[in-house]
């Protein structure tokens, strides 16, 4: 299945529209907004956008806010939209080793120190993204 087409099955809004209201919750994020960036991801959720985009922003805003849990749960239920593991030898894109790199810092900062090891042990196993790599 196509980007598009998977993206217009799991959005409400579209394409349009919704890149319109991710690029806010960049801009509101990048002014130091988070409430207001958070509102948005929320409500882009709330209306049924079940994209991995919308809920990689929503785990990057909970970071951002310091809610470390809250932001691990996003992560869960990015994992569930868009997995991360696959068989064989690869290399992470940027967009995967951030996911990685904040799921460490989630744990990290609410003290899961068994939990630290492993997700530091599977950032590290797959070293940096290609040059080649895109996302």
């Amino acid at each position: 299945m196509s980007d598009r087409l998977s993206v217009a099955a799991a959005s409400p809004l579209d394409r349009r529209s919704r890149d319109f209201l991710l690029l806010n919750i960049f801009v509101y994020l990048r002014h130091g907004y988070v409430t207001k960036a958070s509102i948005l991801a929320e409500a882009l959720n709330r209306l049924g956008d079940d994209t991995a985009e919308v809920h990689l922003a929503r785990a990057v805003l909970r970071y951002a806010a310091g809610a470390h849990a809250e932001a691990l749960e996003a992560l869960r239920e990015l994992d569930r939209v868009d997995p991360l593991e696959r068989f064989g030898d690869y290399r992470l894109t940027e967009r995967q080793r951030m996911r990685r790199y904040l799921k460490l810092r989630c744990l990290h900062e609410i003290g899961e120190t068994g939990r630290v090891r492993d997700a530091l042990d599977s950032y590290m196993r797959h070293g940096e993204a290609g040059p080649d790599a895109s996302e």
